[in-house]
């Protein structure tokens, strides 16, 4: 599945359970800067992932009396790291060139 299919899914099980929760969702398109080159979007990706990180980390104390949403931002929080890793590992390749 293509990276960007799977971030897809992933807004969906957010807005399907905030509706479950009685939540009413909201869409914000986040500003995207043009980009020239691979490594530039590596990088700009590699920064993004590191400041959501932290973020996804500390919202997990917030469903400590939720255990579906709280299960759901773990498995957010494995993909992310997995992403992380992924890029790091393709700006050290790209370094080595």
């Amino acid at each position: 599945m293509a990276e960007s299919d799977e971030e897809w899914e992933e807004a969906k099980k957010v807005n399907a359970r905030l509706i479950e929760l009685g939540e009413t969702t909201v869409v914000a398109i986040q500003e995207y800067p043009v980009i020239t080159n691979i490594k530039e979007m590596l990088e700009y990706d590699c920064k993004d992932s590191a400041e959501a990180l932290p973020m996804m980390s500390k919202s997990l104390a917030l469903f400590d009396d939720d255990f579906v949403s709280k299960n759901m931002i773990k498995q957010f929080i494995v993909d992310e790291q997995e992403h992380y890793n992924w890029i790091k590992q393709h700006l050290n390749l790209i370094s080595r060139v």
